[in-house]
């Protein structure tokens, strides 16, 4: 695995294609394992959506910019969901009483923001994967004379996906950590969910279904909202 630290310049670029072309789990390991290393990333109620292993081995608590030690009898059982690249495993930790809850460092608050600018170059990654999954798959299927991505709602609806991609992208080329308040950030999460349910319903019945791409859009919002502390629905 590729580590690199969480204010080198390449790791959201790593992040992005890892999420791409490996899958779900190992951008999140590469993401965890150069910005939070050992910790468990949780969002600001306490919610985590990470990979198997960095929960298996993490030992200390990441919420709200701070450290705790990680008290399994405090969490809930995870649930599991295999994807391509791995299982992803979601779960909750009960927060910290008021003793704990101090303000966070300079230090806590640069590797929070690290974290959230990779979560939105992590998920647009997957999203992109999808669209591409997406033109292969319609254009090996056939309607009449022509294959499904000839048609010209479903080529309008790809132009679409794509320039969402093309804007988020955008967005993010060259923002380095901090520089996108969190407004933005979570505007650039809900435009991606919106292109990835368009996207799901290009496939049809067969996108909703536990082992289609589907499932991976519905993780990838699931974690969007954990870190965001609210819903994602464009």
């Amino acid at each position: 695995m590729t580590t690199l630290a969480p204010d080198d310049t390449a790791l959201t670029g790593h992040v992005h294609a890892t999420a791409r072309h490996e899958g779900f789990a190992p951008a999140l390991a590469a993401l965890g394992s150069a910005v939070l290393p050992g910790l468990l990333p949780c969002g600001p109620a306490g919610h985590a959506v990470v990979d198997a292993r960095t929960h298996a081995e993490a030992d200390e608590v990441w919420i709200g910019g701070l450290r705790h030690p990680r008290e399994r009898r405090r969490e809930t059982a995870p649930a599991g969901t295999d994807l391509p690249g791995g299982p992803v495993l979601t779960t909750r930790v009960t927060r910290p009483g008021p003793d704990d809850a101090d303000r966070p460092d300079a230090a806590g608050r640069a590797r929070s923001a690290a974290y959230a600018l990779g979560l939105v170059w992590l998920r647009l990654g997957l999203s992109e994967g999808l669209r591409a999954a997406c033109v292969v798959r319609l254009a090996h299927r056939r309607t009449g004379d022509s294959t499904l991505l000839q048609q010209q709602l479903v080529k309008g609806t790809i132009a679409d996906v794509l320039v969402e991609h093309l804007e988020v992208r955008a967005v993010l080329t060259g923002a380095a950590p901090g520089d996108l308040d969190t407004g933005m950030l979570h505007h650039l999460h809900r435009r991606i969910t919106a292109a990835d349910r368009e996207q799901v319903r290009l496939l049809g019945a067969s996108g909703y279904l536990r082992n289609s791409p589907g499932m991976t859009v519905h993780v990838s919002e699931l974690l969007a909202e954990a870190h965001t502390g609210g819903e994602v629905t464009p």
